[in-house]
């Protein structure tokens, strides 16, 4: 059963957010969350902390999540950082309750300092538009759920405060010696104020001034210009456990807060906090007396000046703030987060036809991946409600739209998937792969990209000219180039056997196998059939014809087939055409023929053949020959033609086997013998079969009919 829990934890891997306030509150929810979860990370990101890693029962590098039910629950720790688009579709599916927890909106009410730049801007106003999708909101103080009803009216909220760090559980003070502001880098922090009260008393002066925080050397080089500080930058826990056990008293001065977790930690850490006199202090309880007005260094000089010469007061102080921190354990806060969270039980799913995006190339792309979708398409469409994207309509709609119950990404070894193949590991989908292996694919941007690809799965350099060299030769390949898809499709599809293995093997995932279907229909191969078919062609009645379909490319064992070829040719009277558009490798057969002496036999198509011509080739021929070269796990299209139109065949064992092919395809060795071709070629050429029983069987078996029902079962809605 999948968990109905899931959480956005792209938090704790963005160095932005995971440290202190955001950080600190996402841990705190993680570490407590009450059942398996599937947890979001971002694989652009750095790595997630294996610690939190390990606490979900499922991590998904996306939200396309079809195996959770309506009814589940969706909490997003941070819906105002950047890229909330990751998370479209689950904000856009019925049936989930959208929880998302809200520091502040201090960038909104202070867009002169903080969205001054266009993708600042773009980033915040698109998170603010995102958030009218949450059906509950969890602000960490009063104050910033007063904010959140100003902005979206009244809404259903649960004020759950932020709990303290683990480091600071058990802290006993020492021997106070320094005055502790806990900053960063960022201008409402407003640290100059302390900076200013500090340097106008020389009482103070005398005392260490200790501000933390990662900030640059301009603002660094102004507060030693004001007063004699102490900038250890970023600090560890253990420092920071350190920092709060010797404070005399810990300031915060900030223009604006949503929660201060400071004040808290202060009053945890049994020390004095200083704070501005801002809604967030006030609503934490800080006494009057120790709040001044966020530019007022005189007044903030007073209160110091009191503190430090004071023990009887600081204690005092101490005592009073004792209980501010009370309400903040990791327990209470988690359990108000999870109180208003618990998984509402599973509504009743939608009775209507399934809805499926399926993108994918379409003729008139001159492609056999694009027939076949096609051919597919039409068939899913009595079953299901397809919208197919394709060519320049493919896009992210489809896979972040809750429209689609499912998002279908078709992809192939070839830089025409690159699209499709980029929106599928970004965001998810169901991935019906063609291939065995995604080299062609994966050098679209060159060789030198495919060897960092390749490098990450094999665990070692891999250079740029080894990718080149498995590109004239594959059997020498050694990845597979499938562990980006392998991570992110919801399922992963293959046509072979082999591929499913190696997926798993690799990369640990259980992809599916679902049998090649026969994409094109043909009638009975009748006598008068094909001679009408040769008398077309312009083929004479006792010429032996041979044909190859297909592209004509490197891969497909043209060299052997040629080879094969020219020894046929010593015996028996025949003709091979290639039936198939050239490519760059072309030229070179031609020459191969030349010096075989073959050429006047042998033809080499000139463009991608209309479709009739295609079925003609087919239909006239006396054997077809569909060979390849390189690691197993291959299927032919071209061979499935032959095997539906009942033409006897030559064909690599590992294509014949992975198509199941019925007797009157003849196998020959993968490692493509040319004399053992040549045999086989001579044996139909020889035979008079009657293919048609076997033909009909296996056109049943394999019916597009079939694979389009089994396909949706294999994506849940059969």
């Amino acid at each position: 059963m999948s968990p109905r829990l899931i959480i956005d934890m792209r938090c704790l891997q963005d160095p932005n957010y995971t440290e202190r306030g955001i950080g600190n509150h996402a841990r705190c929810i993680v570490r407590h969350a009450p059942a398996p979860f599937i947890g979001l990370f971002d694989p652009a990101l750095p790595r997630l902390p294996p610690e939190f890693a390990a606490l979900a029962a499922v991590l998904s590098p996306h939200a396309y999540l079809p195996e959770v039910a309506p009814g589940a629950v969706f909490l997003n720790p941070s819906p105002m950082s950047p890229d909330q688009h990751f998370n479209a579709r689950l904000l856009h599916t019925p049936g989930i309750t959208k929880a998302a927890c809200v520091h502040d909106f201090i960038p909104y009410d202070r867009q002169e300092t903080y969205l001054t730049q266009p993708v600042n801007r773009l980033d915040y106003f698109a998170a603010m538009g995102w958030l009218r999708r949450y059906d509950i909101f969890l602000p960490n103080s009063e104050t910033t759920g007063e904010r959140l009803r100003e902005l979206y009216g009244p809404v259903r909220a649960h004020i759950t405060g932020v709990a303290l760090p683990p480091w600071i559980e058990g802290l006993q003070p020492g021997a106070p010696r320094h005055i502790l502001m806990v900053g960063g880098d960022d201008a409402r922090k407003n640290p100059e104020v302390l900076a200013r009260a500090h340097a106008a008393s020389a009482l103070l002066r005398h005392i260490p001034l200790i501000i933390t925080g990662n900030y640059p050397p301009d603002t660094a080089a102004r507060l030693r210009a004001i007063t004699r500080v102490h900038l250890p930058g970023r600090v560890t826990e253990d420092q920071m456990r350190a920092l709060y056990a010797q404070a005399i008293c810990v300031v915060t001065p900030s223009h604006a807060e949503g929660f201060s977790l400071p004040v808290i930690e202060a009053a945890a850490a049994q020390t004095p906090a200083i704070v501005s006199d801002i809604p967030a202090h006030r609503a934490l309880g800080v006494e009057a007396a120790l709040r001044f007005a966020p530019d007022d260094a005189a007044a903030l000089t007073a209160i110091l000046e009191q503190v430090v010469t004071n023990p009887a007061r600081r204690a005092e102080i101490v005592a009073a703030q004792a209980p501010l921190s009370r309400p903040f354990t990791a327990q209470a806060i988690a359990a108000k987060v999870w109180e208003a969270l618990t998984p509402q039980a599973a509504a009743v799913l939608r009775g209507a036809r399934p809805r499926v995006a399926m993108l994918t190339p379409l003729p008139p792309v001159k492609s056999g991946i694009a027939d076949y979708s096609a051919a597919l398409a039409g068939t899913l469409n009595p079953l299901a409600d397809v919208t197919t994207f394709t060519g320049a309509h493919v896009s992210a709609l489809a896979h972040t739209s809750a429209k689609y119950d499912r998002v279908l990404s078709v992809i192939g070894n070839s830089p025409l998937h690159g699209k499709i193949y980029d929106l599928a590991v970004k965001w998810g989908s169901a991935v019906l792969c063609h291939d065995s292996r995604l080299l062609g694919l994966a050098t679209r941007q060159g060789p030198k990209s495919a060897a960092i690809w390749a490098g990450k799965e094999l665990g070692r350099r891999v250079t740029p000219r080894e990718i080149t060299a498995w590109a004239v030769d594959e059997s020498r390949r050694e990845a597979c180039f499938l562990g980006e898809l392998a991570a992110a499709a919801r399922p992963l599809i293959f046509h072979a056997p082999q591929p499913v293995a190696e997926v798993q093997a690799r990369f640990g995932v259980v992809a599916k196998h679902l049998p090649f279907a026969m994409q094109r229909a043909f009638a009975p191969r009748t006598k008068a059939a094909r001679q009408q078919a040769r008398n077309a062609l312009g083929i004479a009645p006792q010429e032996k014809l041979i044909v190859s379909l297909g592209f004509i490319t490197r891969n497909k064992g043209i060299e052997a087939a040629l080879r094969a070829f020219a020894q046929l040719r010593q015996n028996t009277q025949c003709k091979l055409v290639f039936v198939g558009e050239p490519t760059e490798d072309t030229p070179a057969f031609e020459k191969l023929a030349a010096k075989l002496a073959i050429s006047n036999d042998v033809n080499f198509g000139q463009t991608f053949i209309p479709e009739q011509t295609y079925r003609d080739y087919l239909l006239a021929a006396d054997c077809g020959l569909q060979l390849r070269e390189g690691h197993a796990g291959n299927i032919s299209g071209t061979l499935q033609d032959c095997i539906g139109a009942g033409l006897p065949s030559v064909a690599s064992q590992d294509l014949a086997n992975n198509l199941a092919a019925p007797g009157y395809i003849n196998r020959v060795s993968d490692k493509l013998d040319p004399a053992e071709i040549a045999t086989a070629l001579a044996t139909q050429l020889g035979a008079n079969l009657n293919t048609e029983p076997e033909r009909l069987a296996y056109c049943e078996t394999h019916s597009m009919p079939r694979y389009a029902k089994s396909l949706l079962e294999l994506l849940g809605l059969g």
